[in-house]
């Protein structure tokens, strides 16, 4: 999608400035505390971020907690199951934007699609994609619960992958002497990040979040 960037006279418009952005994510190990102190570390912000992406967030009966100015989006689950991810999004952000929250037929993993008339990051990307997901220990050894063809998908949309994978590999840790169960676990979801163009946003040093963007992924 592009803009028109003449006005009804010809002359060329100044281009949309980029829509501010700020993105937080945090395992919060199904901590109220941990829950509430992030969020209340937002109050002392002159704008609080946009979207914050949970991992592992606190439940009380079957329901995240709210907090004010933040609407929450998560995975329905069946009764007795949490959602392992949240997004909590910002009111005056969500105004000014459409969103449609994807689901997966599962509590560890879910998707935002945002779109806005302006543009948020150049003048040519009127919409992307974010995808959270909290990925743990599969069945099978070297395995994992959310496979990589769900976390880096094929999309005509620009896309961000966030989360807690639970993987550990040379490209994000190069310093690291690493154990062959670890890279048997991570090596396909890197090869696959690899082969679909997606970039690694982390600093390269052990983090317990995980950041890795697509500028359109090819769609089969």
């Amino acid at each position: 999608m592009q803009h028109d960037l003449t006005t009804g006279s010809g002359e060329q418009a100044s281009p949309t400035p980029p829509k501010p952005f700020t993105l937080v994510q945090h395992n919060c190990p199904w901590s109220w505390d941990v829950f509430l102190s992030l969020f209340r570390s937002f109050t002392q912000l002159a704008l609080p971020p946009p979207i914050v992406a949970l991992q592992d967030p606190p439940v009380y009966r079957g329901k995240l907690p709210s907090f004010n100015s933040f609407t929450v989006f998560s995975p329905p689950t069946d009764r007795g199951c949490k959602p392992r991810v949240a997004f909590y999004v910002y009111s005056s952000f969500l105004a000014t934007v459409s969103l449609l929250p994807r689901f997966f037929g599962r509590g560890d993993v879910m998707a935002l699609d945002l779109f806005t008339p302006d543009c948020f990051f150049n003048p040519s990307t009127t919409g992307f994609t974010i995808i959270n997901s909290y990925s743990t220990k599969g069945r099978l050894n070297n395995t994992r619960s959310v496979s990589p063809d769900i976390i880096f998908p094929e999309s005509p949309l620009p896309t961000l992958t966030l989360g807690d994978l639970n993987i550990h590999h040379p490209t994000a840790d190069p310093l690291r002497v690493f154990k062959e169960d670890e890279i048997a676990t991570s090596s396909p979801y890197f090869d696959r990040a690899t082969e679909l163009g997606f970039t690694l946003l982390n600093v390269p040093v052990s983090l317990p979040g995980f950041l890795c963007l697509s500028w359109g992924a090819p769609a089969s």
